[in-house]
């Protein structure tokens, strides 16, 4: 048995040595010699050219940073089932500051961002002394945990009032066949922002990765991927769910053949241990409910099943929870002023403004429709982790419900999910990524 390690080498070039192997039975070992005696770029002349990109974009990977793009664009970068990377936390991060795109660029539009971003700024000390006096501190407690906790869940709260417009950053680690196929679906899609973010990241991908992305796209590629855009892109339902707390789960599992054939996997497996994959062929879940845009974002990082993109209006109303969460002295004063809001945006938004440019100067805190495609493995996975006490609360109960679905249908299902109630998690004071350089 040999085992090898070359990781010195540009993505394309790992890429093209791994692609050797099926048209060579010699050792990696020779491949990486004759890279290094003629540099990655001769290497690259030789080799490329009669490998299809496809075969091989799969073993060379990149991450790309991508910043100031707008919530709703980081939404649809992330509507990929095999997306990796991170995004800037509305939980963790304060982002009064942080600027917004305004597709129609007008004083009245632009006036209306910064009421947004006002409004969510100026909650921020009534928020955070009504936590303080709501959830004291302990004495086993350290007042740096408890203070970067009341933080926290002051953001849960204030970021209800963002608009979806406000700018953001985030990464993106992909193979390069990925990175063709998705920057492909972003230069297809409807939403202007993404057209542009598409083709930027083309253009800096080309430049970085000629040999990945040099290859022609034809005109009926094109115009089907277009097709396909506007009618995919945004999950569009008729006749969903409209309470707040209505919950549909429905399955097409049999339990009689799951517990025939997998009783002893799904009733003795330990807490945090991942249910196999295969148990998919026993079926499906498909879960549908209202959720905030904000809660949405967080669910839709989870990749294993299909989670489609809403489109965010004002259809659904704005969650009560970000309401029943202020101070009671702010609760009338916050519902008054999202009211206005709403009215007035329809005075200012142009009648051929496309839905999905609409987007932007809405809140997190409104409600759009979910629609998850899950199977069993999916299901408790998120069922469990979602439950967690530091989990946003209106997230953590759509999980509550998932998970008592599970229970309900799959009495021998080992299940761990957190069925406590609401509280001010200290763990989430613990959550966070601190230099300690000077330490």
């Amino acid at each position: 048995m040999k085992v090898f390690l070359f990781d010195e080498f540009p993505p394309e070039t790992s890429a093209m040595i791994q692609a050797l192997y099926s048209r060579s039975g010699d050792s990696v070992v020779k491949h990486v010699d004759v890279v290094r005696a003629r540099g990655t770029d001769k290497f690259m002349a030789s080799y490329y050219v009669g490998y299809g990109h496809a075969s091989i974009g799969d073993c060379g990977s990149t991450t790309l940073y991508l910043e100031d793009i707008s919530l709703v664009a980081c939404k649809v970068v992330q509507d990929n089932q095999l997306y990796s990377g991170q995004e800037t936390s509305t939980r963790y991060i304060d982002f009064a500051t942080r600027g917004f795109l305004d597709p129609i660029n007008t004083a009245r539009s632009r006036a209306f961002q910064e009421r947004w971003l006002s409004f969510y700024s100026d909650l921020s000390k009534p928020i955070v002394e009504y936590l303080k006096t709501k959830f004291p501190r302990s004495s086993d407690v350290k007042a740096v945990t408890w203070e970067k906790a009341i933080a926290a869940r002051g953001f849960d709260i204030a970021r209800g009032f963002l608009p979806a417009g406000v700018l953001s950053q985030m990464s993106w680690t992909t193979s390069l066949r990925q990175a063709h196929d998705h920057v492909f679906r972003l230069e297809c899609h409807p939403l202007a922002e993404a057209r542009n973010l598409g083709a930027a990241l083309r253009s800096l991908l080309q430049s970085q990765y000629p040999s990945s992305f040099g290859h022609r796209v034809s005109d009926a590629e094109l115009e089907f991927q277009k097709f396909v855009g506007e009618r995919e892109a945004f999950f569009y339902p008729t006749g969903f769910l409209r309470g707040e707390n209505d919950f549909e789960a429905t399955t097409d599992i049999d339990n009689d053949a799951l517990e025939a054939q997998a009783n002893t996997i799904i009733a003795n497996r330990p807490r945090r241990a991942a249910l196999p994959k295969s148990l998919a062929r026993f079926g499906s879940y498909r879960c549908r409910f209202l959720l905030d845009y904000g809660s949405f974002r967080d669910l839709q990082r989870h990749r294993g099943g299909l989670c489609r993109v809403p489109l965010l209006n004002s259809n659904y109303g704005f969650h009560s929870w970000y309401l029943l969460e202020l101070p009671p002295h702010v609760q009338a004063k916050a519902r008054a002023f999202v009211e206005s809001q709403l009215k007035e945006l329809i005075d200012i938004l142009p009648p051929e403004l496309a839905p999905c440019e609409r987007q932007y100067y809405y809140p997190l805190g409104m409600k759009v429709p979910c629609e998850l495609h899950y199977d069993l493995a999916q299901m408790v996975y998120v069922a469990e982790l979602r439950s967690g006490t530091t989990v946003h609360p209106t997230l953590r109960v759509t999980a509550q419900r998932m998970a008592s679905k599970l229970r309900q249908n799959h009495p021998n299902l080992a299940l761990y999910a957190d069925f406590s109630e609401d509280t001010l998690s200290v763990r989430r004071g613990t959550q966070d990524i601190v230099d300690r350089g000077a330490a």
